[in-house]
Formats: structure tokens, sequence, C-alpha cells
């Protein structure tokens, strides 16, 4: 006598150790419930660092420091508790280090931003903050009054652009383009 199809596969099955119900295979694995272990390519890769502190840079070289509390789908970020902070770095200002680095150090201004807005678009780079070494650099770095960093990165900006107007207009000259853009100045 053969057995039904039902009863030879419950034949075929083998029981699991006592205790534990036989698995589904159709169910999934409780590791695969958790995102971090998703390789998102969009937006969503930043879910894991919702309720965290994170820092931005801006197209415009701005850098924010906050807490992440929501994105959506354009990765639009809404920040609370912001730091803006502007890093005047004199290796890259001028072009002679070994004398700028006599005459001034390295320097940083910040300023409370409170709730902060930052359209997607404008996102350059974005990653989580290690909480208990974020401000350990900042020990190296002389402070000065945000306005002041701020009047002298404009200045750089502007020299920044300047230098750009000339480099375009010679690989032009060259039958060449340059991609540069004014709201690039990361």
């Amino acid at each position: 006598m053969s057995a039904s199809p039902i009863q030879a596969q419950a034949s075929q099955q083998q029981p699991q150790s006592q205790g534990q119900s036989p698995r589904d295979a159709s169910a999934p694995n409780v590791e695969d419930l958790y995102l971090e272990s998703y390789a998102f390519t969009t937006a969503a890769a930043i879910v894991g660092s919702v309720d965290r502190k994170i820092f931005v840079l801006l197209r415009d070289g701005r850098n924010i420091f906050g807490i992440l509390r929501t994105f959506d789908q354009f990765a639009n970020l809404v920040l609370q508790d912001t730091i803006e902070r502007i890093y005047l770095d004199t290796d890259r200002d001028d072009q002679d280090t070994s004398e700028a680095e006599e005459k001034t150090p390295k320097r940083f201004g910040e300023a409370y931003r409170g709730i902060f807005m930052v359209r997607g678009e404008n996102v350059v780079m974005l990653g989580e903050l290690d909480i208990d070494r974020e401000d350990d650099h900042l020990t190296e770095l002389q402070q000065i009054p945000f306005e002041e960093a701020e009047k002298e990165l404009k200045k750089v900006h502007a020299n920044t652009i300047k230098n750009e107007k000339v480099k375009g207009k010679k690989l032009l000259a060259k039958g060449l383009i340059n991609d540069f853009v004014k709201s690039d100045l990361y």
C-alpha cells in the first residue's frame, strides 16, 4: 500500500530536537529582519542614523553637526540641536604653508542653529559621529568668534571663485571646459 503525498512529505521531514517546532522554509530568518543587514543604495541607507548625532557637509562648504530626527526619500534631513562649525585651515587657505603655520594656528568658529532642515540635493557627505570622541580634535584648534570665521571664509570663497574663473579661461583657451559651479565650495 502506498502512502499519500501528505504522509510522504511528513515522513521526509526530520524532527527537530524536542521542544522546537519545525521551521517553515518560507519564514524569514530573524537576522534578516534587521535593517542594518541590508545594503541600501538610496536615501534609506541613512535609516540607521536616525536619533543619532551626525555630521553633514553641505555644497556651500558649511559643516553641520546635529541629531538626525527624520529624513525623506529625497534625503531631505531634519536635525535637532544643530551646530554650524567653520574650520579655517591655513594649510588649505594659503599657498605658502610654512609661513602661514607660524603666523596663525588652525582655527574654528561655531554657532548654535537649533532645529535645522537641509535639502537633500545640498548634502555632499554625511556620517555618524562617535559622541565620545567628536570634540577631541578641537583641543588642537583655536576657537574664534563665529562672525569672524564667517568673514574669513567668505574671503576664502571669493578667492576660490576668482581662481576658478582664471583656471576656466585658461582651460577654455585650450579647448577644455571647467565644471566648477559657484555653489560647490566644499
